[in-house]
């Protein structure tokens, strides 16, 4: 027995001893690199939509670039635009076309000293007649029957001319921009993780926006329902709707922390009200929020998933 302990220790020692004799030259550390993110909103004071049949009403846009640790510099910024359009099919199903492509068709770059230093805003704005000349000669098979239509010649909408000064564009129609940034050591940043573009503080990868038939709801006295969902099925946790009667707030409306995957609600608009807007207070997990606001008179006006903080858009156009 004695023998077979002196072995044991033996071999418990060896143990012991070789993993000291490890390398550590041959141990692989990753060398991380350093990385740049961009964040766009609409400007203070400027417009969210374009307005159906008015083309004066353009969309200003602030944007900046980010390195977190300061170890980049962003020496090119490269804007691409998107349009879509509501259609219905053959078969009578809605569907949408789309057009850009996957890249989207450029229409700003911003280089050289035109570039903002980290952190710092710059603004551009895009009109109705910048999205016409950029789209102008799209066309789409509509039909399905091989023969594509050109979008400003299709007799199913009468109502879009392009020669019109407020009509190039109608109800229906949506748009949306990315942007790629270019930095100082040759590096291109066309795409990131979807945390970075729906979650992460101060971030995001495009931004969108549509047609609208009015700025203002004009009849907002009634009940206001709102359909409310989380996608993971815990509440939501931080975010809320803001509904506010002549500019002052009457309600939040939201699913509480732990609430589960749904909820509803009811807000009744007083007689006397001459002013009604939602807004949108930031969640910590926005990209699992959805909702829908309904008017008095049974319009959705509003289907938003992802939302982002601020006002929120509303389709008017059954109003």
């Amino acid at each position: 027995m004695k023998k077979l302990n002196k072995y044991i220790l033996v071999l418990l020692a060896m143990v012991v001893v070789i993993p000291a004799c490890k390398d550590e030259d041959l141990v692989i550390l990753p060398d991380w690199e350093s990385g740049v993110n961009a964040y766009t909103v609409v400007a203070e004071g400027s417009k969210g939509d374009f307005l159906s049949g008015n083309a004066a009403q353009d969309i200003t846009f602030d944007m900046l670039w980010n390195s977190i640790d300061g170890d980049n510099t962003v020496t090119k910024i490269e804007i691409f635009a998107y349009f879509s359009e509501a259609y219905t099919d053959p078969d009578g199903n809605p569907a949408v076309a789309n057009y850009g492509g996957a890249d989207g068709v450029s229409f700003l770059t911003i280089e050289g000293a035109a570039v903002p230093a980290n952190k710092v805003t710059t603004s551009f704005t895009i009109s109705q007649d910048d999205m016409y000349e950029m789209f102008k000669d799209s066309s789409f098979d509509y039909d399905k029957d091989g023969t594509a239509t050109p979008v400003w010649s299709n007799p199913d909408k009468p109502n879009r001319n392009a020669s019109s000064t407020n009509f190039k564009f109608v109800p229906g129609d949506s748009f949306s921009i990315r942007w790629e940034l270019t930095t100082a050591d040759g590096r291109l940043f066309d795409s990131w993780s979807p945390s970075v573009c729906t979650e992460f503080p101060g971030s995001n990868c495009s931004y969108a926006w549509a047609i609208v038939c009015a700025a203002e709801i004009s009849k907002p006295v009634g009940d206001w329902s709102f359909q409310l969902t989380d996608t993971y099925g815990d509440g939501w946790q931080g975010g809320y709707i803001s509904v506010l009667v002549d500019g002052a707030e009457a309600a939040q409306v939201k699913i509480p922390d732990g609430g589960g995957s749904s909820g509803s609600a009811t807000v009744s608009v007083p007689a006397g009200t001459t002013s009604l807007s939602f807004e949108w207070s930031d969640d910590t997990y926005n990209s699992e929020c959805v909702f829908k606001i309904i008017s008095p008179s049974g319009n959705v006006v509003a289907d938003i998933s992802n939302p982002s903080a601020g006002k929120i858009k509303l389709d008017l156009c059954s109003e």
